[in-house]
């Protein structure tokens, strides 16, 4: 005689899985329409005002580190002084002699929890794909322009390099008295010699990437820019010689 309670268990088990295959197959698909978005937007050029060349040009850098995209820019220049936004006080080391400066935009738990790749979480990664978290900004300051890792320069004139500025500026949160808000991290043992984190307006997400941050600032400054673009690769291919 069947036992009625384990053919129940076994259609379960059977309906279970079926329902697995099903999430399986529509994530499968998902990434599989993000990744064909991903590249044919990614593939679109838009923006790029003509250029005049000028006594005012204002360098402005990409730079790729990993899968990220920083703007790098001049600390000091007669538009604007980011070392008002980001003091070198707050650095481990405040050395003033730091004249370059790379400005990210990311998820603000990534930063202040991942400071390797090893760090990284389920939780954490979940959050960043779905835009569960909020956003922050990394300012790391430099001696020279860094020549280990891929960079594009990009000559802006002043009116390109101020809506810049004001692009990243506004990216910034601050307090009621009009300070940046220092960010700081959750992990011991981290050592910030020339760089830090601040709290920033937005929501990361696999629509808004940090490379989609930059991006967008490229087309608020007039520059060769995509569609859209969730990866670093998308914004270096439109500046291939």
């Amino acid at each position: 005689m069947s036992n009625p309670s384990r053919h129940s268990s076994l259609r379960f088990a059977i309906g279970l899985l079926y329902a697995l295959r099903w999430v399986l197959m529509v994530f499968v698909f998902g990434l599989l329409c993000y990744g064909l978005f991903a590249t044919i937007s990614a593939l679109i050029p838009v923006g790029g005002e003509e250029f005049i060349s000028q006594e005012e040009n204002y360098p402005v850098y990409l730079l790729k580190s990993g899968p990220h995209t920083d703007f790098l820019v001049q600390v000091h220049t007669d538009v604007h002084d980011w070392s008002d936004d980001f003091p070198y006080s707050n650095n481990a080391n405040p050395d003033t002699s730091l004249s370059w400066l790379a400005i990210g935009w990311g998820d603000k738990d990534f930063y202040l929890n991942t400071p390797t790749w090893g760090d990284l979480t389920v939780r954490t990664a979940v959050a960043a794909a779905t835009g569960m978290g909020t956003a922050g900004i990394h300012a790391s300051y430099y001696y020279e322009v860094p020549t280990d890792r891929p960079i594009v320069k990009l000559l802006l004139s002043r009116n390109q390099y101020m809506r810049l500025c004001a692009y990243i500026s506004n990216t910034l949160i601050a307090d009621e008295t009009g300070k940046r808000v220092l960010l700081h991290p959750q992990k011991q043992g981290v050592n910030f010699s020339h760089d830090r984190y601040y709290d920033a307006h937005g929501t990361y997400s696999m629509i808004h990437t940090c490379n989609t941050w930059v991006n967008n600032g490229l087309k608020v400054s007039g520059q060769r820019a995509c569609l859209w673009t969730g990866f670093a690769e998308g914004i270096f291919y439109h500046y291939e010689d």
